[in-house]
């Protein structure tokens, strides 16, 4: 018994210490030591960016292909899961002259196989003014980071 106790007791005052590894630079806190903090990707907003040159463009079958085969776009419209269903959806968007004036990624977080990014995005939407926020979860597939998971935000606007 007491060879189980001490091993218990120390694995306690351990859970109980503050895990200097787990710092990020900024000095808050990860849950996952090993996930690279706060690194600015530029693969990852040129995601972003590729997204919204290919919608601008009216091409919705490349907008679709920034996504993983069962990827899902979010938002308080629609729930798109697969590239077809993307597709479609955003073909409508472009249709109805549908235009990203802006997509700012704020911060990428990644641990080169998942990532997230966040950020802001401004468009035309059928002749309306909008904003508001996104946030991508990206799937690392061979060299490309491709998006699993997409959500949209529109800010209430004045």
């Amino acid at each position: 018994m007491r060879r189980l106790v001490a091993p218990v007791a120390l694995g306690l005052v351990a859970l109980t210490l503050p895990a200097a590894s787990f710092l990020r630079a900024d000095g808050t806190r990860a849950c996952n030591p090993a996930r690279v903090s706060g690194v600015d990707d530029p693969a990852l907003r040129r995601v972003a960016e590729d997204w919204r040159e290919a919608y601008n463009s009216g091409d919705a079958p490349r907008v679709a292909a920034l996504y993983t085969e069962d990827g899902q776009y979010l938002s308080a419209h629609v729930g798109a899961r697969g590239r077809e269903a993307i597709r479609a959806y955003f073909q409508r968007g472009i249709d109805a002259g549908g235009h990203v004036e802006a997509i700012r990624v704020l911060e990428s977080r990644s641990d080169g196989t998942l990532a997230y990014a966040t950020g802001t995005y401004e468009a035309n939407n059928a002749g309306q003014e909008v904003d508001g926020r996104i946030v991508l979860v990206l799937e690392k597939c061979g060299e490309h980071w491709l998006i699993a998971a997409h959500e949209v935000v529109v800010r209430d606007q004045p």
